[in-house]
């Protein structure tokens, strides 16, 4: 986020440049901004920190683990958390791989791929992260929308009005000056970890894993801890574990507000991601120990009321209010990342000018048409309850694929490129960015293979919105779309590796088959010379 209290660079004149990208990218004459007049400098008090970075991605993020996933057990204990430890382990791993580039490139993932993977990828990875985030915020908000007209018996036609409300006041809150913002922040995140905590150690009591988290075969008296198939014990599962970590990257493309950018977010994204993992471990443990057992776990509509309940004697009414401001949370913690990437893209010159967002002084502009993307999400799921059902694993599909192609670009800054690593380091390396590769292939295939039982409508409705990005980008934006100071000295950094990398090789080829051809050429040699030394002895010892 950019505001008054953040500051930005001012708007700038443009030079033309040619920038000959990789052969992947079609070449495309393309303007670099320059800076007129350098960088405002910012209200140090408007500057987020780590204690702000962590805040604002457990603010993002926890809300997933509130509700909702409880469903799973039906499949027994040992699946689902099993998948959950998979999944909270490539998220951890994942968010270190991005955290230790984060702070190579400007502008975070964006910046990465447009520097790394070319232009197309970069603007294809902006339009998936800007419709991931979005969704995320349009689901929490027709969550939290929904559950107010529910408790109060209002007529559901109030939702529209409500979501209205919910972004005004939510973009009026996140525009004001940054000291007021992360101050909020630090307050709220209080808020959002309050019912994991009292859930976890108010239910200690009556934990009791071996004798609830297993499911009962009533005609044989005998425990079971795992049932089903690959099916429906794993890929039809596989996307609820998402809920808990899903998101977290934005944390890496608010680099422009933050003090020490290359220090302050990878280490509080490391930070929220660590929290998120032991929080959402320890609900996941818990919920499946709690008596009467796994099976009225599994089809209890919050699972907050068992143990608030047990624990702390909290009616049900209590114990879902006291959730509501993390799913509050969820809605509004978006905002500030895809604000920050769709300015980011408007001033790479990559949406329509009749939007009016380059050059603007504050993301506000930003916000509000990000926020209007968002408030179309939740018409259509308003009108189209099948989509409503699928949005969450639309927002999924194109995580998933975000997650392998920012952790490419990792791989690349280690192996093409051999960037040197000044700050945080991926303490995973190469081996983990394979797991994370795997990881999301099998996610994406959970949705993409037909597990989910939506008719394909999740994996469709991203391949419809790429299958339009693709065109308006071929079409609209490719000729005209610019780069910055920063962007032009990444690229042009990167190239000259990338040239210097492949000229090496082919030194080394080029070497190595003339070793090859020498050896050759001594092996045909030599036998004909031991045969002309020996013949030359042979007549020396008759002449004695």
């Amino acid at each position: 986020m950019v505001s008054s209290g953040f500051g930005r660079c001012i708007p700038s004149q443009h030079r033309k440049y040619i920038i000959q990208p990789r052969s992947t990218v079609p070449a495309a004459h393309l303007t670099l901004s320059r800076g007129g007049g350098g960088r405002i400098q910012a209200d140090p008090e408007d500057c987020a920190n780590v204690y702000h970075i962590w805040a604002l991605g457990v603010v993002a993020v926890i809300g997933g683990q509130f509700y909702g996933w409880n469903e799973s057990y039906e499949t027994g204990f040992l699946p689902f958390f099993l998948a959950q430890l998979m999944m909270g382990v490539a998220y951890v791993v994942y968010i270190a791989c991005i955290s230790e580039v984060g702070g190579k490139v400007p502008g975070g993932s964006y910046g990465l791929a447009r520097a790394v993977l070319g232009f197309y990828p970069g603007f294809l990875l902006g339009c998936l992260e800007i419709l991931e985030y979005t969704s995320f915020s349009s689901v929490s908000i027709l969550f939290v929308a929904n559950y107010i007209t529910d408790y109060f018996m209002w007529h559901s036609n109030y939702q529209p009005i409500m979501w209205f409300l919910f972004y005004a006041v939510f973009i009026t809150l996140l525009e004001s000056k940054g000291k007021y913002v992360w101050c909020f922040m630090l307050i709220f995140v209080v808020l959002c970890l309050l019912p994991a905590i009292l859930y976890v150690f108010g239910s200690l009591p009556f934990v009791n894993l071996s004798s609830n988290g297993a499911l009962m075969d009533l005609n044989t008296n005998t425990t079971i801890w795992a049932t089903g198939n690959l099916d429906s014990a794993f890929f039809s599962l596989l996307p609820s574990t998402t809920v808990a970590y899903g998101g977290i990257e934005s944390l890496t493309v608010v680099t422009g507000f933050v003090k020490e950018p290359a220090y302050s977010v990878p280490k509080g994204t490391v930070a929220a991601v660590w929290t998120l993992f032991v929080s959402n471990m320890a609900l996941v443990l818990v919920a499946a120990a709690l008596p009467p057992g796994l099976e009225a776990t599994a089809t209890d509509e919050y699972f907050l009321d068992r143990g608030l309940g047990l624990g702390l004697g909290f009616s049900p009414d209590l114990s879902q209010w006291l959730m509501l401001p993390a799913q509050m949370g969820m809605a509004f913690g978006f905002f500030i990342p895809y604000a920050r990437l769709t300015q980011a893209m408007a001033e790479s010159n990559l949406l329509p000018a009749f939007l009016h967002i380059q050059g603007q002084e504050t993301t506000k502009r930003a916000m509000i048409v990000a926020s209007a993307f968002g408030y179309f999400l939740c018409v259509v799921s308003f009108y189209s309850p099948k989509f409503q059902a699928t949005l969450q694993n639309i927002s999924i599909v194109a995580a998933s694929i975000c997650y392998a192609t920012q952790t490419y670009g990792f791989v690349l800054l280690r192996t093409t490129y051999k960037i040197d690593t000044t700050g945080y380091k991926s303490p995973f390396g190469l081996l983990g960015a394979y797991y994370v590769w795997f990881v999301s292939f099998l996610l994406f295939l959970s949705i993409a293979g037909g597990f989910q039982g939506d008719d394909g409508i999740a994996i469709i409705s991203t391949f419809v919105f790429v299958a339009v990005m693709t065109a308006y980008y071929r079409f609209g934006c490719q000729d005209r779309q610019t780069v910055s100071d920063e962007e032009y000295a990444s690229i042009f950094k990167f190239s000259v590796m990338r040239f210097n990398k492949q000229r090496a090789q082919k030194r080394s080829r080029a070497s190595a088959a003339r070793s090859a051809v020498r050896s050759a050429v001594l092996s045909t040699r030599i036998p004909s010379l031991k045969r002309i030394l020996s013949g030359h002895s042979q007549r020396i010892a008759i002449q004695q």
